[in-house]
């Protein structure tokens, strides 16, 4: 197959809402969920948020167009868009190196998504787990591993409207309104003042 026609056959984007939640949903995470707060609270506070926000502007922002940027030119994956851009080159290795970062990113993240997706259960039955007695029990955390391993997949292979684009338009909404919620039932729990003072 010519270069030409499996780039007419590659996914497409059908709105650039669906691009941005996207983008911002991979951005977001559950790592700004799950540990931004422990991690803002051990390293000084609003200190420490200036200085992640302006690392987010002055590195995160210009890589993340430059990226952008690769990508659209190319039209391939990270290996493809180093190898058109310089052909030859050892560049390429900065491509297989982003693939292996993916995966490795995906294996903890399933992880991390299977003990959302358990704890989740457990509050609607109203079954509390102890969670160092979960995480060392295979029979509990291997099979929402999978679960979630499986959902990704078939999100994935429906491809990028019809899968990434049209569930990130579902759960991004669903993930600001987490928030919210976290945010306000936060600053419900006694001692919230102590807290939001030692932040500021």
């Amino acid at each position: 197959m010519s270069n030409s026609s499996s780039s007419e056959n590659r996914g497409q984007w059908g709105s650039k809402l669906g691009f941005i939640m996207a983008a911002a949903g991979s951005a977001v995470g559950l790592g700004n969920i799950w540990r931004f707060p422990y991690v803002t609270g051990e390293n000084g506070g609003a200190a420490f948020v200036l200085v992640y926000l302006a690392c987010v502007f002055l590195i995160g922002v210009p890589l993340l167009y430059v990226e952008l940027a690769l990508g659209r030119a190319s039209g391939r994956n990270p290996v493809g868009a180093f190898q058109k851009t310089k052909p030859g080159s050892l560049f390429v290795v900065t491509g297989i190196l982003c693939l292996m970062a993916c995966f490795f990113v995906l294996t903890y993240y399933g992880v991390i998504a299977g003990w959302t997706i358990s704890f989740a259960i457990s509050q609607l039955a109203q079954q509390p787990l102890v969670f160092g007695e979960y995480i060392a029990n295979p029979v509990y955390v291997l099979p929402v591993f999978a679960l979630f391993i499986v959902l990704t997949i078939t999100i994935v292979q429906a491809g990028v409207e019809k899968g990434i684009e049209k569930w990130t338009k579902l759960l991004m909404p669903l993930l600001f309104l987490m928030m919210l919620i976290i945010i306000g039932r936060s600053l419900t729990l006694e001692g919230a003042g102590k807290g939001l003072s030692y932040y500021l």
